[in-house]
């Protein structure tokens, strides 16, 4: 009696790396409108941008979208915006978005990094901030 085994090794990883890490993000900040990094603890009114650094970790082009969503001190989500395109290979792309505090208190930036809007396939771990205003 013969027995014949077939070994069959698939990778479902998308070109070669796994989902959650078809792009890096890091570099998670706030910076004023002249770009210069800002600490956590903000005026109100005071017009911010939430950047951060994220790269494509693939050897082909990927479409994203970048997210950023603020919640305040109860869980309510005061702020809600994104910025879509694509990067090259390897490509390095510093996206921001503006923000400006109405009141003094606690909140949580969370920065997201998707495929597309429609498919919310995230492309690496979300990030976080936290921001006291007064």
């Amino acid at each position: 009696m013969m027995i014949f085994l077939t070994l069959a090794i698939i990778d479902n990883s998308a070109y070669g790396v796994s989902p959650l890490e078809r792009t890096v993000i890091n570099d998670e900040r706030l910076v004023n409108l002249g770009g210069s990094t800002l600490g956590d603890h903000i005026i109100v009114n005071q017009q911010v941008q939430i950047t951060a650094k994220i790269t494509n970790a693939q050897e082909d082009i990927q479409d994203f979208v970048y997210i950023v969503q603020i919640k305040d001190e109860n869980d309510i989500v005061v702020k809600l915006g994104w910025i879509s395109g694509s990067m090259t290979m390897h490509q390095s792309f510093s996206p921001s978005l503006s923000w400006t505090p109405k009141q003094s208190g606690t909140y949580t930036v969370e920065i997201f990094v998707w495929e597309s809007l429609v498919n919310q396939d995230a492309l690496t771990k979300s990030a976080s901030l936290e921001i006291i205003t007064s």
